[in-house]
């Protein structure tokens, strides 16, 4: 009896191990795959969610480039180095001298290796948007992100922290290390890109600056669809 309750016990065990080892692979498997997945809006819409809506009315579009507008004079007088980033560089690229008709955010990409963030504190810097009528959105920890909303309307404007790292942009964040693949393949860009002086665009009703080379800097941002239009359900 002893002998037949050892070998079931090793039975057990071993069916254990096999679990846990199967239940380990399908963790990674589900890890890498949606470090994988690109989640811009830019890509086309992601199954599970809500398409966006074509476009916004222009009451919100005046917001929108206002807010941006803001964004840009306050980063300007601090001396910060700032330029277009992600899908707001589609219009200009696409020679739209605004956002996208179907775009409901601009994103700006501010460069942390040029000594202001040696000078200020990151509540200081903060505290230049909130003067500024803006409310104020820290995700610093997470991903190196500042989201910024005038006091009414659901137009916002996010701002992306980025260092350079041996040649590349990258952002920090405990985000950037637990999806350490998924901020490789979208998220990083070579630093000459973004190597003053950088040059303007007409967006809206003032001038801002977009990293150099054209469409270059959307190799990396978009590495496997940069070439293709894609609008949300419903646009033309």
């Amino acid at each position: 009896m002893a002998f037949q309750n050892s070998l079931l016990c090793h039975a057990v065990k071993r069916r254990g191990g096999l679990v846990l080892k199967y239940l380990l692979f399908l963790t990674v498997v589900i890890y890498v795959g949606l470090s994988c997945f690109n989640y811009s809006l830019y890509t086309g819409n992601k199954p599970g969610t809500l398409p966006h809506p074509c476009s916004e009315n222009e009451e919100y579009r005046a917001i929108l480039v206002d807010l941006a507008y803001k964004t840009h004079l306050v980063l300007d007088h601090l001396g910060v180095e700032h330029w277009l980033m992600y899908g707001s560089l589609w219009g200009p690229l696409r020679g739209i001298q605004e956002p996208l008709p179907w775009d409901f955010d601009v994103d700006f990409g501010i460069n942390g290796s040029n000594g202001i963030f040696n000078k200020l504190t990151w509540e200081e810097f903060k505290a230049n948007f909130s003067a500024v009528g803006m409310r104020v959105f820290d995700h610093l920890e997470s991903s190196s992100l500042l989201t910024l909303r005038p006091q009414s309307s659901g137009a916002k404007v996010d701002v992306f922290l980025f260092y350079d790292r041996g040649g590349y942009m990258m952002r920090s964040g405990y985000e950037t290390w637990l999806f350490f693949i998924n901020y490789l393949l979208y998220h990083r860009f070579l630093s000459r890109l973004v190597q003053k002086p950088l040059p303007k665009v007409k967006f809206g009703h003032f001038n801002i600056s977009v990293p150099r080379e054209g469409i270059e800097i959307m190799k990396y941002l978009y590495r496997f669809d940069w070439w293709k239009v894609v609008k949300p359900v419903g646009c033309q």
